[in-house]
């Protein structure tokens, strides 16, 4: 896998072990200890993903995010201390495709930065008319028509249609938004993208293809 990892981190022995972690899986990284850095950075690589600490000294990384629509551009990655359900959901809000709380597993964080990988080289999904663009991140209705949706509802909805008619658990929906163990919060992130999603998704009078499987989760099941 070859790509360009900018990692944005103030504390430099932090910074230090992530690179240098990544540069021996064969990714080429690309250092900033700043908002103003990162910056700098942007202008001169074109990284495929951000791996973008949220205490910056000089700026919030969830508002940075959103301000630059990082998003929008790049694969982000928020890898941060800060592992509040409100946190989580702000930083997925602000466009990113995952959120990594500190203490870091280095293994796991790269597993993570290829699932992203993966996810934004895809090919167009369909189902029952509706159009997912894993590249673009964007949804198109049956009347051809864009279908706005934040970053947490893509993220749900794009590992939904990777497993069309196979059930999903909270648990593994879960993980798609955040590497906090399960076990520790509860579920109701996940339901709450879910109804935002049916409510989003229904189409001339007939709901969202998103089914409640009683005991095991949700599946994205097409009628064709």
């Amino acid at each position: 896998m070859t790509a360009t990892v900018l990692v944005v981190e103030d504390a430099p022995e932090s910074l230090a072990m992530i690179a240098e972690f990544l540069e021996s899986q064969g990714l080429r990284v690309v250092r900033a200890a700043s908002a103003a850095e990162m910056r700098a950075r942007l202008e001169t690589f074109r990284p495929e993903i951000v791996l973008l600490d949220v205490d910056l000294p000089d700026a919030d990384g969830i508002a940075l995010a959103r301000d630059l629509r990082l998003g929008e551009r790049h694969g982000l990655i928020f890898v941060t201390a800060r592992d509040s359900d409100a946190d989580v959901l702000a930083g997925l809000e602000a466009g990113g495709d995952d959120y990594v709380a500190k203490p870091i597993n280095l293994v796991t964080l790269l597993a993570r930065i290829r699932s992203v990988l993966r996810r934004t080289r895809e090919p167009v999904v369909t189902f029952d008319g509706w159009i997912l663009d894993m590249v673009r991140r964007e949804l198109f209705r049956p009347d051809g028509r864009l279908q706005e949706l934040t970053s947490g509802e893509f993220n749900i909805l794009a590992a939904l249609a990777a497993h069309q008619r196979q059930p999903l658990s909270r648990d593994f929906l879960l993980d798609v938004i955040s590497n906090r163990d399960p076990r520790s919060i509860s579920g109701h992130t996940v339901d709450n993208l879910i109804v935002r999603l049916r409510r989003k998704m229904m189409h001339d009078g007939r709901p969202a293809p998103i089914v409640t499987v009683r005991g095991e989760g949700y599946v994205l099941m097409p009628t064709r």
